[in-house]
């Protein structure tokens, strides 16, 4: 039975998936609520019960700021799951079973990066790359607190993986097989952000290229039930399904953004940033072992497209990431929090990394050492992770000195997740009934506050009767730097010399400006 397991192709994906998920078990509950979390849920909330007008639209009334032009299928569907796990685990807070859910939807894209990725590698170079992105401390990082970018990601990759799939099997009995789920899933995508409709694209683009006599009768069908569920899923569509959808098109590619963003130590208006910004974070956000992989394996296929061995991996990889890229930089579209929007474009990286690590193999031939080399790819992530926990999202590679040398230069918890740790250690040696200012998330500060704190969000005057006995400031944009200079800092939350929150204590009567 051993033999066999050992044996069998899935069985290190599948170990690695486990270990993954047993890890995050038992890690969920450190991570702090992220900014909008609240919000969002209300969202998923209002869509619930937004059903009830379904057959008549017109009375239903629209949800508050922007979040109307996001879809809101995936967020649904983290509501309900989340529901259900905390009915089946009393002890986990309705925070974390939120966290857990984002978390294995994450799990998932890591499965679906694997089974593309054997598209055009070995088996054993396809789990060196999920093992890689697995252990991208910014990608484990979001996986646990960000309800937006990566779940978008594992749906945009699961879209493109089915959509392939499908077009392969065009021809076949099997046709129905990849046909309906692939509509179903590209339909939900769209449905949680309106440049969904790319992954489509991209398959309909590899459909032309492959066969386009065979594909006549497939893409009308697959487009209109994407088309079914994103309408069935998006109540904003409700009224008006074409207008209000473009509506949204034109609202998301020029986002109205009004905060600021640092880069370099200086900070910009999110659309008016240098066009090396995103560039410059790609560079340093991922492992050195990630940066080498993808240039190695972009020198591989660019070798294999041009003697015509394999065409399709360049130009999925042009279409996926370097014409979006190139679009931001020249566009300067608004961009912030290190760029998250755009973590759906990371996959082909990896995929790219894939073959490098496949030519690596071929080269070095023992098992051993390609053992060995997938220790090597995937330990400086995972040291990474092990010493940011649980902030591993905020990691930058030693081309600038890692998060020490990032800080008070580029954002580190854009998110706000220290404030938990912060307001942790407030509730232990704060008095009763004291008075907590908040520099960041207001929401997680009340989240995880004792009762009895009255919370303050910000001071523009100080007035009398406000008498403040902490201050809770988190740095991001370092906005912490012109609050109360000359009070006691009696705790931070730091991790590789970078400050992300901190708490002064205020003394009755002093002049905290």
């Amino acid at each position: 039975m051993y033999k066999k397991i050992l044996a069998n192709e899935n069985t290190p994906i599948t170990v690695l998936l486990i270990l993954c998920l047993v890890i995050g078990v038992f890690t969920v509950k450190d991570y702090g609520e992220s900014w909008d979390e609240s919000l969002i849920f209300g969202y998923a909330d209002y869509s619930i019960q937004a059903y009830q007008h379904i057959l008549h639209p017109q009375d239903l009334q629209l949800f508050v700021r922007d979040l109307d032009y996001y879809g809101p299928a995936y967020i649904v569907l983290a509501d309900i799951s989340s529901g259900l796990i905390e009915k089946l685990v009393p002890s986990l807070s309705f925070i974390a079973a939120r966290h857990f859910v984002y978390f294995c939807t994450f799990l998932v894209g890591v499965l679906v990066l694997y089974l593309f990725s054997k598209r055009w590698m070995s088996r054993w170079a396809a789990f060196g790359v999920a093992l890689l992105f697995a252990t991208q401390p910014l990608m484990w990082g979001h996986s646990f607190i960000n309800p937006k970018d990566t779940p978008f990601m594992a749906f945009f990759l699961a879209s493109v993986y089915l959509g392939f799939q499908m077009v392969d099997a065009a021809a076949s009995d099997s046709k129905w097989k990849w046909l309906i789920p692939a509509g179903i899933i590209l339909g939900l995508t769209i449905s949680m952000r309106v440049i969904g409709p790319a992954a489509g694209v991209l398959v309909l683009l590899y459909a032309l290229l492959k066969s386009p006599r065979k594909i006549i009768t497939t893409f009308p069908i697959y487009f209109l039930i994407a088309g079914v569920v994103t309408y069935l899923t998006w109540p904003y569509l409700w009224k008006a399904p074409i207008a209000n959808f473009f509506e949204s098109l034109r609202i998301m590619s020029r986002f109205p953004y009004d905060g600021q963003v640092l880069f370099a130590g200086k900070l910009y208006r999110a659309n008016y940033l240098p066009r090396a910004y995103f560039p410059t974070l790609l560079g340093l956000q991922l492992t050195e072992p990630a940066l080498i992989l993808i240039a190695v394996g972009s020198l591989v296929s660019l070798w294999l497209f041009i003697k015509s061995r394999n065409r399709e991996l360049l130009l999925l990889f042009a279409g996926w990431f370097l014409a979006p890229v190139a679009w931001i930089v020249l566009s300067r579209g608004a961009l912030y929090d290190n760029a998250r929007q755009l973590l759906f474009i990371w996959p082909p990286l990896f995929i790219m990394a894939g073959m490098g690590i496949d030519q690596l193999m071929t080269a070095l031939k023992l098992p051993a050492l390609n053992a060995l080399l997938l220790i090597v790819i995937a330990l400086p992530g995972v040291y990474a992770c092990a010493q940011l926990y649980p902030y591993e999202y905020i990691y930058y590679n030693s081309l600038i000195g890692g998060v020490q040398g990032a800080y008070r230069k580029l954002e580190l918890d854009y998110w706000n997740t220290a404030i938990k740790e912060s307001m942790e250690y407030i509730n232990e040696n704060a008095a009763q009934g004291s008075t907590v200012m908040i520099i960041g998330n207001k929401q997680a500060a009340i989240q995880y506050a004792r009762p009895d704190f009255s919370i303050v969000y910000t001071i523009k005057t100080i007035k009398p009767e406000y008498q403040f006995y902490y201050l809770l400031s988190s740095t991001y944009g370092n906005h912490d730097l012109h609050h109360c200079d000359n009070s006691e800092t009696v705790f931070v939350v730091e991790r590789d010399g970078g400050v992300l929150s901190s708490v002064k204590k205020i003394d009755s009567g002093q002049n905290c400006q």
